[in-house]
């Protein structure tokens, strides 16, 4: 079974998050061997919560061969183009670790140090609900794949 780890700073707070993540772990599972990892968010002065949380994110990344961080910054694509990067590393044998940051972001350093980083959208949206539209598209991605008909 295909490794993937999801790293996410912070836990979700409402129960709808919650009932969302265990349905959409549910769908994955027959497609992959998903590991959420949450991190407490750093404390005190800004700088120094990113850092903190960057050690953290760096430490739950290692083992992985293909660290992401998921950042505004990053690369959009559309679900096809997504299934298709994704199979393309399931097909090279490397495992995936994807991150979500706090609402700062990530650290400059662990920028400058993971330079692969995908978008879920131009947009802003609430970490908890970018947790949710990740796992979505993650599922949509092995439909796609296997050519399921859940993303007709």
């Amino acid at each position: 079974m295909y490794p993937i780890r999801l790293i996410v700073v912070g836990k979700p707070k409402a129960e709808p998050i919650i009932l969302l993540e265990k349905h959409y772990k549910k769908l994955i599972r027959p497609y992959a061997r998903l590991e959420v990892i949450e991190i407490p968010e750093g404390k005190g002065q800004h700088t120094r919560q990113l850092l903190d949380e960057a050690a953290r994110i760096k430490n739950a990344l290692s083992g992985f061969q293909r660290p992401v961080l998921l950042s505004a910054t990053g690369q959009q694509s559309s679900s096809e183009e997504f299934a298709s990067w994704l199979g393309s590393r399931m097909d090279s044998g490397e495992s995936l670790a994807f991150a979500i940051g706090s609402s700062h972001g990530f650290h400059p350093s662990l920028n400058a140090e993971i330079s692969e980083r995908v978008a879920l959208s131009a947009m802003t949206f609430p970490h908890d609900l970018c947790r949710i539209m990740f796992l979505e598209q993650l599922y949509r991605a092995f439909a796609i794949l296997r050519g399921g008909a859940y993303h007709k």
